[in-house]
């Protein structure tokens, strides 16, 4: 019986930093020169590597996260999942899961990576209300969250949605649309994160402040 494991890969890209965030992420003017077209290659490495430490064992789930995995080219995350693919196989059935910025896909992109092995899209929802989403210096506009999820819902991925409470000043009854508003897209789970003000970032100093 060949052994099975679960494969993380971490794309660090971000179009913007989150004042909460103190994830490994890097918007374009933080790479230093290292251009975001270099990851697949890096990637190829880091795989190698692994593949030399554990060995020969069949993935059962694949997670994409980040950082912003759909920042990449509909083809280059195909890719990166073949390479993973290629150096371990993947068991019959695999969750294969990417996390979306939901102004990052569209429906070309999400029949491309469906087409390329993916089954699984996390969106990052995070609010349905757009004073608490600029509170978290989220930029997404929170109508493409419903309109995303539903085309994903209806190509066939499974579907999950990300929700932060606790923003600094969010009432209940702007908890509560934000609940509201992920059961009405009806996908096949929901997340729900209380907001840690983790030092160092920008959120926890201007709550210090």
């Amino acid at each position: 019986m060949v052994a099975t494991f679960h494969g993380y890969v971490h794309v660090p890209f971000c179009k913007v930093r989150c004042g909460y965030c103190d994830f490994n992420t890097y918007t374009a003017t933080e790479l230093n020169g290292y251009p975001q077209s270099s990851f697949l290659s890096h990637l190829e490495t880091e795989i190698g590597l692994a593949k030399d430490s554990v060995g020969n064992r069949e993935l059962k789930t694949v997670f994409f996260g980040g950082g912003t995995p759909t920042l990449l080219p509909a083809h280059e995350l195909v890719q990166a999942l073949w390479l993973l693919k290629d150096a371990f196989g993947l068991a019959d059935g695999a969750q294969v899961t990417t996390e979306a910025n939901p102004d990052t896909v569209d429906a070309d992109y999400l029949q491309a990576i469906l087409a390329g092995g993916f089954n699984r899209i996390s969106f990052g929802m995070q609010s349905a209300v757009p004073e608490v989403l600029e509170t978290l210096e989220r930029t997404h506009n929170p109508e493409a969250v419903a309109t995303n999820v539903a085309i994903a819902n209806s190509l066939g991925f499974q579907t999950s949605v990300d929700l932060i409470y606790g923003a600094p000043g969010e009432t209940m009854e702007q908890w509560q649309t934000s609940v509201e508003a992920a059961l009405a897209m009806n996908s096949d789970h929901i997340s729900a994160y209380a907001l840690i003000l983790e030092p160092g970032t920008k959120l926890a100093r201007q709550v210090s402040s």
